[in-house]
């Protein structure tokens, strides 16, 4: 989902983790010895150090087959509320399985409150990629799962996308993005166009006041609207007809999978947008809920990345949900920057680098994580 501007990054509260030791294959140097959380934190900074990529189309390729197995029985828990009064029961219940994804400071910050629980090393699972079951909130008396929020009515989110979209293409900043396109990316190889974490346009969440919180609406209509600029820019480029455009956020319903579907996006499942990824595309994401950078500077080099402007928000002492990272910077050495100031208040700090090279090579692409 959105993740607005670079919010407190959150663990997920009710998923219950499934590590995939492929995907991190450690072991330890004296099996026999005792492991501290320190250990662990070195080990992890040594696979960084090396340069050694903690995601791969590989292993997150692998956690997805594990995904398509079948499973055991569902499982039901009860919990309580930490948001309610003491004693007040709440059941979750264990569904399908999805993935997560951890950066290094996500994995750091796990690793030290671990210190001050009993937690034993040697069983770690940080590991970057993970499988879990998502939760969702059930009724007590009835045991029927409550959705996270209700779908507002499709005649008013068609009408709120198309206002949102026609808003942005006629600001100057639609016009100064389009610009630097044609000046900066005229001759790249380019033949498709990804959207990560731009947020669902249909469900309706209200202020405290009771009235309908309409920021969030305009937010993810204005950002698809910007992913479907750059499909028809590329579209004009090249003088084709159909550009592949798709877009993955695990918050998309049925509206919004119509909506935007018939708007020219494509919505998939987590994780086809990874596995879609390369040098050949032009791909966006707006402050989101996982650390798209992280990700990305692993898997791929693509020829235009629009993002939220990157400097040294490492989240290593404030934790963020897409954090920076030196491996980010090191990646857009090989970017040019460009201003085109889009309403903050809509995409926030957001800019867009365009890859200096017209052509590249996927970095570390069969590389998986050893440490020794």
């Amino acid at each position: 989902m959105d993740g607005k501007d670079a919010s407190e990054y959150k663990g997920p509260l009710h998923q219950t983790g499934l590590g995939i030791h492929r995907v991190l294959r450690c072991r330890l140097v004296k099996p026999m010895t005792e492991t501290t959380m320190d250990d662990v934190r070195a080990r992890l900074e040594k696979i960084y150090a090396s340069g050694l990529p903690l995601f791969t189309k590989e292993g997150i390729g692998y956690a997805w087959e594990q995904i398509k197995r079948e499973v055991g029985p569902r499982r039901q828990r009860k919990v309580k509320s930490m948001g309610e009064e003491d004693g007040i029961e709440v059941r979750y219940i264990c569904k399908e399985l999805v993935l997560a994804y951890q950066a290094r400071a996500h994995l750091l910050s796990h690793s030290k409150w671990r210190d001050d629980c009993d937690f034993k090393p040697e069983y770690s699972v940080l590991n970057p990629v993970f499988v879990c079951h998502e939760g969702y909130r059930m009724n007590p008396k009835t045991n029927k799962v409550l959705l996270p929020a209700p779908t507002l009515d499709a005649e008013f989110v068609i009408k709120t996308f198309q206002d949102s979209v026609q808003e942005w293409k006629e600001s100057q900043a639609c016009k100064k993005l389009k610009s630097f396109l044609s000046a900066s990316a005229k001759n790249h190889e380019i033949n498709k166009t990804i959207g990560f974490a731009l947020g669902g346009i249909s469900r309706k969440w209200l202020e405290k006041d009771g009235s309908l919180r309409t920021r969030d609406l305009r937010r993810s209509a204005s950002q698809h609207g910007l992913l479907l600029t750059l499909k028809e820019w590329l579209q004009e480029r090249d003088g084709i007809e159909e550009v592949p455009c798709c877009a993955q956020d695990p918050c998309y319903n049925s509206m919004d999978k119509q909506i935007l579907g018939e708007a020219g996006i494509e919505l998939i499942d987590d994780p086809r947008a990874w596995l879609e990824v390369d040098e050949q595309s032009m791909m966006i994401s707006v402050a989101p809920n996982v650390p798209v950078k992280e990700i990305i500077a692993d898997i791929a080099r693509p020829a235009v990345i629009i993002w939220c402007r990157v400097e040294f928000n490492d989240g290593l002492d404030d934790p963020l949900t897409d954090p920076d990272s030196p491996r980010v910077r090191a990646m857009l050495e090989g970017y040019e920057l460009h201003e085109f100031a889009p309403d903050q208040e809509l995409f926030s700090d957001i800019v867009l680098y365009t890859r200096k090279s017209k052509t590249a090579v996927a970095p570390n692409v069969n590389q998986n994580v050893t440490c020794s």
